[in-house]
């Protein structure tokens, strides 16, 4: 059984959270949320929300038990990008003065018995 939990639209850099996400990526779910909390890192907030609402749709809607879980995969997506102008002389670069500000999708997935 596979049970699903998404974060979409976060507004954070997809290569800032997939540092975090290979950190965690093999462990527990139990183990990945311990680790999480002791993370120093804004990503690792993100992830910590995403991982305990994934334990919580496996108790509530599935009745899995959480010691029983696997994480299955953990998926950093690029999401939109918002543009904005930056008033400052930046000489021949490409794009001049556009900066990004960077979203992400972030999807984990876990493996339990039934």
């Amino acid at each position: 059984m596979m049970i699903t939990a998404r974060a979409s639209f976060v507004r954070m850099s997809p290569r800032k959270l997939r540092i975090v996400a290979r950190a965690i990526g093999s462990l527990k779910p139990l183990e990945a949320i311990s680790q999480l909390k002791l993370m120093n890192q804004r990503a690792a907030e993100v992830m910590l929300d995403v991982f305990q609402q994934a334990m919580g749709n496996a108790k509530n809607n599935f009745k899995i038990s959480p010691e029983t879980l696997k994480t299955k995969s953990v998926q950093i997506e690029e999401g939109p990008r918002l543009k904005r102008r930056d008033a400052h002389a930046h000489g021949a670069r490409f794009d001049a003065g556009i900066r990004r500000k960077r979203m992400a999708h972030v999807i984990v997935i876990l493996e339990g018995k039934e």
